[in-house]
């Protein structure tokens, strides 16, 4: 049976454009959205307001954030009149949220991100400011399992969202559920930032420098790891290890994020004294 079209501009595979069209799954997205109290919602990528329809039906305020003009002007001849949609265009991997959410005002994310930026509109989100208070999205279902994964399994995508946020796998998404249909299975995951992030911000750069030196052979132990992939004097790694109180065996996959904080003080002191 040939399937509907969906009215409005058709997706550009240029811009990996896949427009999502199952109208359980998108009912599923809007009730997971938590529009906040006296808040706004921030889609990303409306595209032809499929999303965007059922989030204003829910009764929440949208501003949706489109980098294409014609679907600007599709979202704004189709939702003209409705005091609860703003469109506004830009990039979502380089917007400015101060610039587009009022000052203040809280305000959740929620959309279908494109496969190959949707890391740099997360990363941008969680360390932009203001902050989302949680995120609803759609990403490919690798990409979600590695940002929700469990302790002992992590990488440096889960702890990139980890230091700003706790992480909810929601549910799956089949190729069939979007025109056209991608080559792979997507996952609609919720972040939900903390108050505050687990590293400080001015130890961020410092942070994030330490820990993909040491991760870049995750399956190895952590003695190695560290001992290749920082400056220690000798026998320091294992001096460090030991002041952090991590054993020298375990692999980098394995560490939270505070006993990454742990062994980074410790090579700075272990340096000190060496």
């Amino acid at each position: 049976m040939p399937r509907t079209r969906l009215p409005g501009p058709r997706p550009r595979k240029s811009l990996g454009q896949h427009f999502l069209r199952d109208t359980g799954i998108l009912q599923d997205i809007a009730a997971a959205v938590r529009c906040p109290e006296r808040g706004v919602v921030l889609e990303i990528g409306p595209g032809t307001g499929q999303l965007t329809e059922y989030l204003l039906a829910k009764g929440c305020h949208v501003v949706a954030l489109e980098i294409e003009d014609r679907m600007i002007t599709h979202l704004e001849r189709r939702f003209a009149g409705d005091p609860r949609l703003r469109v506004v265009p830009g990039d979502a991997r380089l917007f400015d949220p101060a610039e587009v959410i009022p000052p203040g005002m809280p305000f959740a994310v929620a959309g279908n991100l494109p496969y190959f930026a949707a890391n740099p509109i997360i990363r941008h989100l969680l360390e932009s400011f203001p902050k989302p208070v949680e995120m609803v999205v759609m990403v490919q279902r690798e990409v979600a399992r590695e940002i929700a994964a469990a302790e002992g399994d992590w990488s440096l995508l889960t702890i990139s969202v980890r230091v700003y946020a706790e992480t909810e796998l929601l549910f799956d998404v089949a190729p069939e559920a979007f025109d056209p249909p991608p080559s792979v299975v997507s996952s609609v995951i919720r972040i939900n930032l903390r108050s505050e992030p687990l590293v400080p911000p001015e130890r961020n750069a410092e942070f994030f420098e330490f820990v993909s030196r040491v991760f870049r052979n995750p399956r190895k132990q952590i003695h190695n790891g560290l001992s290749r992939g920082v400056w220690l004097p000798p026998e320091g790694a294992r001096a460090a290890l030991e002041m952090a109180g991590i054993a020298p065996s375990r692999r980098p996959e394995t560490l939270t994020i505070l006993e990454w904080l742990r062994l980074m003080d410790a090579c700075i002191e272990v340096r000190v004294d060496g």
